[in-house]
């Protein structure tokens, strides 16, 4: 009897070689041109964490540009708890696409993370902020055109957490409505910042104008919030993060965020 070889299951499907889909070559080529070079681009998540590892401390970020269809939530959990210099592109081909990668990256401190089209001017600038962007990792979701058409939840977005250094937002989102699951996580953030605002101790932030520099170092010292976390996987730690950026963003001075177990 001759043997009959079947198709894998479609969860254990291999990572996708970027010689095998013109989509994938596109975004390469549009990462090159925000000034990656290709010897810093790698197909797999897991190739790029090393080479990270292997590269000196100053180097430019490694990059993984990978299908969105199949890339392991988890492998994208892990690179971004173990932080550094590191960008990944997730590449989608076919929908429905899902947003939910890019969203919980957000949840991180210090990541910059974008959605959009892999076609035009916007994917290239959203390309060249991640590739600069040298406080943390970068994830940015591009999706094909095809992938998108009827889909009204797509949201297109950047978040980039210098905007905050500046007195901005660091998510900016194009056009409306909003994904709900992405408004939900806005949501939070403003709450998490009207919070922080309402702690501040106004009677020594008062006293510190009339005082001078003194006073203001003493207000300062009293306005301080302990966010305390437990993990095991490391996730905790850059929620509590999370929590003390807002704090600074509702007030507090920069040092006075303190996270502990």
């Amino acid at each position: 009897e001759r043997a009959v070889s079947l198709p894998p299951p479609r969860f254990c499907r291999a990572p996708r070689s970027h010689d095998d889909s013109t989509i994938m070559k596109q975004a390469i080529s549009l990462l090159k041109d925000a000034g990656v070079k290709e010897s810093s681009i790698h197909s797999t998540i897991d190739a790029a964490v090393a080479a990270c590892a292997a590269a000196p401390e100053d180097s430019p970020k490694c990059w993984a540009v990978v299908d969105a269809a199949t890339v392991e939530p988890r492998a994208v959990q892990a690179a971004l708890c173990a932080g550094g210099r590191l960008g990944i592109v997730a590449v989608a081909e076919r929908g429905p696409v899902s947003q939910m990668q890019v969203l919980r990256a957000m949840e991180y401190s210090d990541v910059y993370v974008a959605a959009t089209q892999l076609s035009g001017a916007t994917a290239k600038k959203a390309l060249g902020e991640a590739a600069s962007f040298v406080s943390g990792p970068s994830v940015v979701l591009l999706a094909a055109p095809a992938a998108l058409e009827g889909d009204g939840k797509w949201t297109t977005f950047t978040y980039d957490p210098r905007r905050e250094a500046k007195g901005a937002s660091a998510f900016v989102a194009e056009g409306t409505p909003v994904r709900t699951e992405i408004q939900a996580f806005l949501d939070r953030e403003n709450l998490l910042t009207l919070v922080a605002k309402k702690s501040l101790p106004a009677d020594a932030a008062e006293g510190a104008a009339e005082v001078g520099g003194l006073g203001q170092a003493l207000a300062d010292a009293s306005k301080t919030v302990t966010v305390l976390y437990t993990s095991d996987t490391g996730h905790a730690e850059e929620c509590a993060k999370a929590v003390a950026r807002q704090c600074r963003g509702g007030g507090f001075a920069s040092s006075s965020g303190r996270c502990a177990t």
